[in-house]
Formats: structure tokens, sequence, C-alpha cells
């Protein structure tokens, strides 16, 4: 039931889109876009409100430059998305991307051990795959050699931060 919900929402959106006349490439990113504000400023939106409201410090909000040098041009007009300026934003973005790669991962080494419940891993490596697919992006930033990449300090953080994360569950999950 939740698979065919999931898709049919999916499809919905991509007939709206379509119905339109945006190109499934645009309707695609889309999808992405909201990955990243889910997961980056509306994330960070929140934290700031509820800071807030509670009268503590907040980070405030500065404004930055938006000119374009001839790479980010390019790397614009090839679709590529730049993430060249370290930003803490990028760190829930890249741990989701981490996070996903190893569940992927390991739900595949779980089907070739022949493990119990393989239909609801089978389920769980659907959720990580499309989570994959929405990353792609974010694994390019990663491997990426330009001034668009994503910068290091980043990705060591967000790794981290996923492996506490599987640290935390596997204790939880013993216990």
């Amino acid at each position: 039931l939740y698979v065919f919900v999931f898709i049919g929402a999916y499809f919905e959106d991509l007939l709206d889109f379509h119905s339109i006349g945006v190109t499934f490439q645009k309707w695609w990113s889309d999808q992405r876009i909201w990955l990243i504000r889910g997961l980056s400023s509306f994330l960070f939106g929140s934290i700031e409100f509820f800071f807030k409201s509670f009268g503590i410090a907040t980070l405030g909000f500065n404004v930055t430059s938006k000119v374009l040098d001839e790479d980010q041009s390019k790397r614009y007009e090839q679709g590529r998305m730049e993430f060249g300026v370290p930003s803490p934003l990028f760190v829930p973005l890249t741990t989701a991307a981490v996070v996903n790669l190893a569940a992927f991962a390991w739900g595949h080494v779980e089907v070739f051990r022949g493990s119990n419940g393989l239909e609801g891993l089978l389920m769980q490596m659907f959720i990580a795959g499309f989570g994959i697919a929405n990353c792609i992006p974010i694994y390019e930033g990663i491997i990426r050699s330009d001034k668009g990449k994503i910068p290091t300090k980043i990705t060591l953080v967000s790794t981290f931060i996923a492996f506490a994360l599987y640290a935390a569950a596997y204790v939880t999950l013993r216990n």
C-alpha cells in the first residue's frame, strides 16, 4: 500500500509538471531541490525559529555575493550543482547521502548472505536506492575536482556523523 501511494504521488506530480510543458529532467531536478530544501534550509530555519522563540541567541543570516565567474557559469550551463563554499547547510545533505549509500551497500551484503526477512530488506533497499538517486548531485559534488566540489572537511564531518548514527542505532538495537 505504501509503495503504491508513494509511486502514485510521484507519478501524479510528474503528470502535473508534464501537463504544463515541463521536461522530465526539470521535474527530476525539482524533486532533488525538495530533498535539498528539506535537509538544509528547512532544517536550519526550524532550528533558528526554535532558538528565537526561547530567546536564545541565533546564528543570523549573512548575505553573500552571487557574482558568477566563468567556471561557475560553465557548471551552471552543464546542470551541475555548486557546492564550493564551505557551509554547515551541506552537512545534513552529505550525511544523508552517505547513510543511503551505506544502507544500500549493506543491503546487498545481507541479500548475498541469505538474510531472513528478505521482503522487508528489499523494501528498505528500494528506499535507500531512491535516496541514492536523489543524492546523485551530492555524490558528484564529493568526487569532483573543480572549485564547485563539496569541501573535504564537510565530507569528513558528514561521514563521521553517519558512522556515529550507525553506532548509536547498533547499540540501541542490541540492547
